[in-house]
């Protein structure tokens, strides 16, 4: 497919602020809509480890800008939401938290075609609770994995990986570094500069989400083939992070549900890579595919044939 420049058509309202997600469950919620324009699709967004909702701005800008309403949350431990950086009581508590951010969604905008968007960690999150909670996941109109965490780019050797359980075991919350270099991040030196700026990002994580995460990837790629929603994988083909040749055969398992779309040269933060208007139109004409929205309708790009 051959996708035409992103334009920004109408206003955006940007509001960021906490909302109780679940009883006695507050989490830091972004928004973004169109100005005074009724959202045709909302996108909940569910962010990477030691990341935030906030840092999606520009992504949610571009689709906001043609009629999306978007939310971001800041997972628990994370960005402005409360919670011990890193640290979590258990991966089931991790799931019921893309449930909640989905609700959420729902409810400021219901009846509404809704989508799910995960990165990196929020990938893994994203589906595995399409997988494992299928009876909340059933509503949703499409889901869209971005450089899941199903197998990281370079994995641990069998040993590290069988001392790193036993220790779990152990001392399950406790902390270790899991710094990154920005240049795995994304090409663009504002993109860079901007993490290394961000006060609201960390880079720790407890063995109990180390593990969880591991584990549960490895789940999904066994399991893909019950995921039923559609779902678009994308992923950079020069990640260094997350393995973009395990998002390939997570959509070669999930079979006729499944659009994957590797990008040649780019890396792991899609949404600041130089190429990333690129990204969003695809995005958008991908949503606007899976809910329905005529040709004349359309306020982003139009499709063209190859």
């Amino acid at each position: 497919m051959k996708h035409q420049s992103l334009t920004h058509p109408c206003a955006v309202d940007h509001r960021a602020y906490t909302a109780e997600t679940a009883p006695n469950a507050e989490r830091f919620v972004n928004t973004w809509v169109p100005f005074r324009t009724r959202p045709w699709a909302s996108l909940t967004i569910l962010h990477g480890l030691g990341d935030h909702g906030g840092r999606f701005n520009s992504i949610a800008v571009s689709l906001a800008s043609t009629g999306i309403g978007v939310l971001a949350i800041d997972l628990l431990g994370h960005g402005r939401s409360p919670g011990r950086r890193g640290i979590i009581a258990s991966y089931d508590a991790m799931i019921d938290e893309v449930g909640n951010a989905a609700n959420l969604a729902s409810r400021i905008w219901e009846d509404t075609p809704s989508f799910v968007f995960g990165h990196s960690m929020g990938g893994n999150l994203v589906l595995n609770w399409a997988i494992r909670r299928r009876f909340e996941a059933h509503s949703i109109e499409g889901l869209i994995a971005v450089a899941p965490m199903l197998k990281l780019a370079k994995m641990p050797r069998p040993h590290y990986l069988k001392v790193g359980r036993w220790l779990e075991k152990r001392w399950p919350n406790l902390r270790v570094s899991a710094p990154v270099d920005v240049r795995q991040l994304c090409s663009d030196p504002i993109g860079q500069d901007a993490y290394r700026r961000d006060p609201y990002v960390h880079r720790k994580m407890s063995l109990r989400l180390g593990n969880a995460l591991l584990e549960s990837g490895e789940w999904a790629l066994e399991h893909a083939d019950q995921l039923n929603q559609p779902c678009l994988l994308m992923h950079g083909s020069d990640d260094t992070l997350t393995c973009p040749i395990a998002t390939e055969e997570m959509a070669r398992r999930m079979g006729r549900n499944a659009s994957m779309k590797l990008w040649p040269n780019a890396r792991h933060d899609l949404h600041f890579e130089i190429q990333r208007e690129s990204v969003f139109t695809y995005l958008i004409s991908w949503m606007k595919e899976q809910s329905g929205v005529k040709q004349s309708e359309r306020r982003g790009p139009s499709r063209q044939a190859a």
